[in-house]
């Protein structure tokens, strides 16, 4: 067995043991490529790209026959993917937003991808957005709203609030750790006033001197972030969608821009 697998479906459940009754911490979206720390009955304590660590059942995993020469992060919602080309083709699975796929040819009306097993398949064009743009973030945000939360999720069909994060600056081109304790720490981020902020910066809680949540600042005090489901919301009172629990919080804003082009 080779020391890295791929994750061979939509989405896979990363556990804090080796057991489906312990916690879930995080998931892994198709394609990702996972590295074998150890193996323990049926599972594999696994480090994922982002660098976070914990148990897959194998049932999850697969030896890589993937050729990655040329990939697409898919920006819609939610991307069927089928066994012919059209609407009539049979559905094999459903990838998230932000799942990057291997690509073997891009038209105006499909693209033709490479699944798992090196067969071929088809998926329906994306949208186009901009890299590291904060209009992007925005709109990709507002484009995910009502997607359920889901401790330890990180896909469209649900996500926690650091998830949330991780993945719409992931689709413009941003790379950010994991978790809200990680993400804090970025080296890029530099904090900033409420007046100074701008959309797309982050908005971090704290609870007792822990930080509790993450959120992206749309402007004027208003967030779009994911607790209980994605939503926009306010912190300044007074002001429609206005969230008293958090705006008692401390927080604290954060800047992007050296990370961002506009």
């Amino acid at each position: 067995m080779s020391n890295t697998m791929v994750i061979s479906t939509a989405v896979a459940p990363v556990h804090k043991e080796a057991t489906f009754t312990s916690e879930m911490i995080t998931q892994g979206l198709m394609f990702e490529s996972v590295i074998i720390l150890e193996g323990q009955d049926n599972w594999f304590n696994v480090k994922m790209e982002d660098g976070y660590e914990g148990w897959m059942h194998h049932f999850y995993l697969a030896e890589n026959q993937v050729n990655f020469l040329s990939s697409l992060t898919l920006t819609n919602r939610c991307t069927p993917v089928r066994a012919q080309r059209g609407r009539d083709g049979q559905i094999l699975t459903l990838l998230s937003f932000g799942t990057t796929v291997p690509i073997l040819e891009k038209t105006s009306g499909y693209c033709r991808i490479q699944l798992i097993n090196g067969e071929e398949a088809f998926i329906p064009p994306q949208q186009e957005i901009l890299k590291q743009n904060r209009s992007e973030i925005i709109k990709l945000a507002i484009y995910l709203m009502c997607v359920p939360y889901l401790w330890g999720g990180k896909s469209s069909f649900g996500y926690d609030c650091s998830g949330f994060v991780q993945m719409v600056l992931k689709v413009v081109g941003i790379s950010i750790p994991r978790d809200t304790a990680l993400q804090i720490k970025t080296d890029w981020l530099e904090d900033i006033s409420i007046t100074d902020t701008q959309p797309g910066d982050l908005v971090f809680f704290f609870v007792d001197n822990q930080i509790n949540h993450v959120a992206f600042a749309t402007g004027e005090g208003k967030i779009i972030h994911c607790s209980g489901e994605v939503k926009l919301e306010s912190i300044i009172e007074g002001e429609p969608g206005f969230n008293s629990k958090l705006a008692k919080l401390d927080h604290t804003f954060t800047s992007i821009s050296k990370m961002v082009n506009s």
